[in-house]
């Protein structure tokens, strides 16, 4: 399965859970999916790092203190970008903001936190010139495989993602719909989708799993919960949202088996 270790300008490089338990969550996650989860520490800037197979799959860390009170767990996306200074201005300009000014998280590494037009939030991750990248597993059961932004009217944020991230912006036939993506090159890297109602816009990420029905059962034993109805569709699979314990809102997605 996939260990990207090459993470081209507008691509997603990484998610992490900043929780109201972190420990709670810890035990969770690590119930849920397999994850094998290291203590946190300095070195990690107080987070817990997450791993399958030895590779990193995300890191769980505290909610931070400037956070509103009564906020709850969040799930965090963030992508690669080639010069976060002009990012960050971009995302000012085109009608965003940001939400923590560009700052080096670890030696070499330069992290910034914007909202789109919509409010929906997200990360950028700068890395110096010549440094590697940390390779990150993807698309297998217990890993991240798709990564959304949900936003009503959320073709009105296009034109920000366009400019803050470099992506393109195409759409795909899907079921009885078309389904909107965040290219990078030939590659589709992300998707939006209007759900409709009183949602706030987020970001979602997508955990692959081996076996829907079975997943959402045990994340009902470890005191997690679904939400919202299942859904499929063809060469995607099924899938459905979720909650954890805490709060952090996720969604489990069985994969369509590959035609060989």
């Amino acid at each position: 399965m996939p260990i990207i270790d090459s993470f081209p300008q507008g691509t997603p490089i990484w998610v992490d859970l900043q929780s109201t338990d972190q420990a709670g969550a810890a035990a969770f996650y690590r119930r849920m999916f397999g994850w094998d989860v290291t203590p946190a520490s300095a070195e990690t800037g107080g987070y817990s790092v997450a791993t399958l197979r030895g590779v990193p799959v995300t890191a769980i860390g505290p909610l931070p203190e400037s956070f509103p009170e009564g906020s709850t767990s969040v799930w965090t996306t963030y992508f690669l970008v080639d010069d976060i200074a002009a990012s960050t201005a971009a995302a000012t300009a085109t009608g965003g903001a940001v939400l923590l000014p560009p700052g080096e998280l670890v030696p070499g590494l330069q992290l910034a936190v914007v909202a789109d037009p919509a409010g929906a939030v997200f990360g950028l991750w700068q890395k110096e010139s010549g440094a590697g990248d940390s390779p990150w597993l993807r698309e297998e059961p217990g890993a991240v495989d798709w990564l959304e932004l949900v936003e009503n009217g959320c073709e009105a944020s296009y034109p920000f993602y366009e400019s803050v991230l470099g992506v393109g912006v195409s759409q795909l036939e899907l079921g009885d719909g078309l389904c909107t993506l965040f290219d990078v090159g030939e590659a589709s890297v992300a998707g939006a989708y209007e759900p409709g109602g009183d949602v706030h816009p987020h970001w979602l990420v997508y955990f692959a799993v081996a076996d829907l029905d079975a997943a959402t059962v045990r994340l009902t034993e470890l005191g997690g919960a679904v939400r919202g109805e299942r859904a499929s569709a063809p060469g995607v699979g099924r899938w459905v949202g979720a909650v954890d314990p805490f709060g952090g809102a996720f969604a489990l997605l069985e994969p369509e088996p590959e035609v060989a």
